[in-house]
């Protein structure tokens, strides 16, 4: 009880939900109405002190449903306190059938039900109780007046006796009351509970992108877990058993205008580290401190169970550079080399502090691989540009660095050595001016290749086609390239696929000797599929490897391993040696991720 009627979880209703929600109401409301006057008219001998009235009241109700109804088709959004009008609607009209009808023994006591099923569904528990709350001090009223009040004998002089409608009838009618409000409200909160959960997980998560760095996407998630919360400051710390590792602390904090949060991070050395990673209880992922008191209250595990009887004390020096009044704390270990633990300081939503410390701990362990995934994707693309750059320099030695030493020593024989005619001085300085276009050919190609494509995604195509077309007329190799269907890939995915043509196209030049190159990209089944072919010599081995059977006997090429990597794409080679060579890249297409 005390997790529902706490603040909520901020979940954002969507206008189309809105209206779908209060679209059911009004068919279940109309239903109500068109029973009940089915209802009476089947059943005639069923009287009550004004039986006219009654029926022209339920006949009033069932044409102020159809209207709602009617209008509710009509509208695509609910506007705004419209729902607040029609919930006080739906209390007021059971208690003004109610009275007119032999009280709280009436047949009409549904609609006091269905009130508080539409507050519940409109909002939550908290407001379903105080529907409830008003239901049955109208109905008390109702009662009273009935017995003791003028309203009976100035309109109906039935001549209750006192207490027949504030006996067992009544008594009872509460009684369900108070079990339907609570257990309604109960579900249906707790429905709404797990779709906010869910729904802030989902948009947490989603903060984390390759594009936008590790220490931006970090900033971002950061940032919404405390205002999710609600509170005023967060802390991470995180460390790395890498050898150039170390332990860093993030800070988000609320400014004092609780719209805005300031965000920073600072390199701590073993000292300052001791002060946040202090011992935790034997199998505890999580404790809650209450009150400012560094002894703690709530100890969970991992599965979110509470542990009883642990204890857990906070250093000093973390107490007087922390204070606080409710400290959450909770270890996030996702991978060997590296562990973190989050610390929220005043949490303000979330329900109970047990319940706010067991979501705390879920949402970090499902928000922290999406984290995690923006940490390797980064270091992949650091370790690939660092192979390139090796990649680059080796060229440079063995091709253009060699060319420039030949060339020198050529101009010096030809400077000092023996006399020539004018012919043979004339073929020299031919040949040599044939090797410096060679070589500023090849360090131009170089140079393109190390260029970073920026383009714009939506022009894949045409960034691939006309890559390809130079490759043929720079190179002399006969090169085509087919696309069979409309692409639409994100921006990071499409600079990786021309890195991947890139450096295939390179590869063929200076490795395969192939007369004949086909770069094709298409869409089959769920994936986008890249294919380079080549009738050159093909690689060392023959047949088909998959990239997992590349890295086992590291074979293949490096930087399209990398980059086929850094995109969650699968590289497959088939190699027929003597033949040719034929390498497929194939990327899944992402699909919309559903919230139920």
């Amino acid at each position: 009880m005390l997790d529902f009627l706490s603040p909520r979880l901020a979940l954002r209703q969507r206008p189309a939900e809105m209206i779908e929600t209060e679209r059911g109401l009004a068919i279940a409301r109309a239903a109500l109405a068109l029973s009940s006057l089915a209802a009476l008219h089947l059943y005639p001998t069923e009287t009550f002190p004004a039986q006219d009235l009654v029926f022209g009241l339920i006949l009033l109700y069932a044409g102020h449903a159809i209207a709602l109804l009617v209008l509710l088709l009509r509208w695509s959004e609910v506007p705004r306190r419209f729902s607040w009008l029609v919930q006080t609607a739906d209390i007021l009209w059971p208690c003004v059938i109610s009275i007119f009808s032999n009280g709280t023994v009436n047949p009409f006591f549904l609609y006091f039900i269905f009130a508080l099923l539409a507050a519940a569904f409109r909002w939550g528990m908290l407001e379903a109780v105080v529907g409830m709350v008003i239901a049955m001090f109208a109905m008390a009223a109702e009662a009273f007046a009935l017995n003791y009040g003028w309203f009976n004998h100035a309109f109906f002089n039935h001549g209750f006796t006192a207490g027949s409608a504030l006996g067992a009838a009544f008594t009872m009618r509460i009684v369900y009351l108070v079990i339907f409000g609570l257990l309604i409200g109960y579900f249906v909160e707790a429905e709404k509970r797990r779709r906010a959960e869910a729904t802030s997980i989902s948009l947490i998560s989603s903060k984390a992108r390759v594009d936008a760095g590790l220490k931006t996407s970090l900033q971002a998630v950061l940032q919404e877990i405390l205002k999710l919360f609600r509170g005023r400051e967060l802390l991470l710390l995180t460390r790395e058993e890498a050898p150039n590792g170390g332990v860093n602390l993030w800070r988000v904090a609320t400014l004092e205008n609780d719209d805005e949060v300031n965000f920073s991070w600072r390199h701590l050395d073993d000292a300052q580290a001791k002060t946040y990673l202090f011992d935790l209880p034997a199998q505890g992922e999580g404790t809650a401190w209450l009150g400012g008191n560094p002894r703690n209250a709530i100890t969970i595990d991992r599965d979110g169970k509470r542990l009883r009887g642990s204890e857990c004390y906070l250093p000093q020096q973390f107490i007087s550079r922390h204070p606080f009044g409710r400290l959450f704390t909770s270890s996030i270990l996702f991978a060997p080399d590296i562990s973190c633990r989050i610390f929220l300081f005043e949490p303000r939503v979330g329900g109970r502090p047990e319940t706010q410390l067991r979501f705390l701990r879920d949402l970090s362990n499902r928000v922290a691989p999406a984290i995690y995934n923006v940490y390797l994707l980064r270091r992949l693309r650091s370790r690939a540009a660092a192979a390139e750059r090796a990649r680059v320099a080796k060229d440079l030695h063995d091709g253009v660095v060699q060319s420039l030493h030949a060339l020198a020593f050529r101009l010096y024989a030809l400077r000092t050595g023996k006399r020539m005619d004018d012919a043979e001085r004339t073929q020299e300085l031919l040949d040599l001016q044939e090797l410096v276009q060679k070589e500023a050919a090849s360090l131009r190609g170089m140079i393109q290749q190390l260029q970073p494509p920026e383009f714009d995604p939506r022009s894949l195509v045409d960034v691939l086609s006309g890559m390809v077309e130079r490759y043929r007329y720079d190179t002399g190799i006969t090169a085509k390239f087919v696309c069979e269907s409309n692409v639409n890939l994100p921006a990071s995915s499409a600079r990786e696929i021309v890195g991947i043509v890139q450096e295939a196209l390179a590869n063929v030049l200076k490795h395969s000797g192939a007369e004949n190159v086909l770069v094709r990209l298409g869409a089959q089944e769920d994936a986008w599929v890249l294919t380079i072919e080549d009738d050159g010599r093909g690689f060392e081995f023959s047949g088909r490897l998959s990239q997992l059977e590349l890295e086992r006997i590291r074979r293949g090429p490096l930087i399209i391993k990398l980059r086929a990597r850094a995109i969650g794409a699968e590289l497959t080679i088939e190699s027929r040696p003597g033949q040719g060579s034929r390498l497929e890249i194939r990327l899944p297409q992402p699909v919309p991720a559903n919230i139920a």
